[in-house]
């Protein structure tokens, strides 16, 4: 017969067995959300997602813990007030528990255990760290092809040594970074040659619009008040140049404010010029059309100051000044050079500052 002392430790392995299971087992409906980040100086953690946005509360120990549900297993976005931004996967089933710095948010977090929750979670915390390390992607395209494509193969077997370093991450977020990975690096090798030429361009364009540099010149733009104008006609003063268009709102936002500054230095060596970049492109494939909006607009709105029209000429222009948005205001002192080719618009009082400390005004 079974000695009894076998029977009752038996019972007792049994009931250990039980409570173990109750103490691991963790319920499938949802998913638990604890840890804590020192230094912090919020009082919640934000979890937003599709269809999903949840506030945890941060004690004064930065500790916190709370259980949620999601619809969807995915990434969702993790912020502070105070502290920053980052990503979590989440899926319910998981138990996360986390560790980290509000100093260095997101950067310096740690989740605990090697099962797919915790594997997961660091797999995304170490591709974002290790992928902040390669700068601006300008950083890239600039370097010449050997040095381009060595760049390029550290970057891309970083990123696959990192998920070889969690064998528990979730197959499905995995393969979603490895092709968002692969793209990345194809579109940058196939696209390298045209990227690079480009930027070579643009270097030279920025080299040649820094302070003190002669500035590109404009010929015989259509004038509202008759004839043509020219840059080389406003030498001996400084000119302030609008670059705008009839259908670009916050160029009209400009005006007011532009008309009052005119008014304030008109007794100064200023002259105010506005030049239309008005085209076919956005009047019907018309160029009658364009010009007839900005002569419209000038006469509606009764513009002051020097009105241009910079008509098929535009492109050229907006290529030299390197113009990829309007309103764009330029400085030109009255030898024809540089002064800022990115001036401050007449909404922003330091526009005053910078023109009353021109010499010669």
């Amino acid at each position: 017969s079974t000695p009894l002392y076998s029977s009752a430790a038996s019972d007792v392995y049994k009931r250990q067995v039980v409570l173990s299971s109750c103490e691991t087992e963790h319920s499938k409906q949802y998913l638990t959300f604890s840890g804590k980040i020192e230094n912090s100086k919020d009082s919640i953690l934000i979890i937003v997602g599709e269809g999903m946005s949840k506030t945890i509360k941060i004690a004064e120990d930065g500790s916190f813990k709370d259980t949620l549900k999601v619809k969807e297993s995915k990434l969702y976005t993790l912020s502070s007030q105070n502290s920053g931004r980052g990503i979590v996967f989440l899926k319910n089933g998981y138990s996360l528990e986390l560790t980290g710095d509000a100093t260095d948010f997101f950067n310096s977090f740690i989740y605990q255990g090697n099962d797919e929750g915790a594997d997961s979670n660091n797999f995304i915390v170490k591709r974002f760290s290790f992928g902040k390390t390669a700068g601006n992607i300008k950083g890239f395209i600039a370097l010449e092809k050997e040095d381009f494509l060595n760049k390029v193969t550290h970057f891309k077997n970083g990123m696959d040594s990192i998920s070889q370093l969690y064998s528990n991450v979730n197959s499905d977020m995995l393969k979603e970074s490895n092709d968002q990975n692969s793209n990345f690096f194809k579109k940058l090798l196939d696209n390298y040659d045209t990227m690079h030429a480009n930027m070579l361009q643009q270097n030279i364009a920025e080299e040649k619009l820094k302070r003190g540099n002669l500035a590109p010149e404009f010929l015989n733009y259509e004038n509202d008040a008759g004839g043509t104008s020219s840059l080389k006609d406003f030498k001996g003063n400084y000119v302030y140049i609008d670059v705008w268009a009839t259908w670009c709102r916050p160029c009209i936002a400009q005006i007011p404010y532009l008309k009052k500054l005119e008014e304030e230095y008109k007794n100064k060596n200023i002259t105010f010029v506005s030049i239309s970049t008005d085209d076919d492109r956005r009047s019907s494939g018309s160029w009658e059309k364009a010009h007839d909006k900005w002569k419209n607009m000038v006469k509606q709105k009764n513009l002051t100051g020097t009105q241009l029209w910079s008509g098929k000429d535009n492109t050229r222009f907006s290529q030299e000044y390197m113009i990829r948005g309007i309103p764009r205001f330029i400085l030109i002192d009255p030898k024809g050079n540089i002064v800022d080719s990115d001036a401050k618009r007449p909404t922003d009082p330091s526009i005053r500052t910078l023109l009353n400390e021109l010499p010669g005004i």
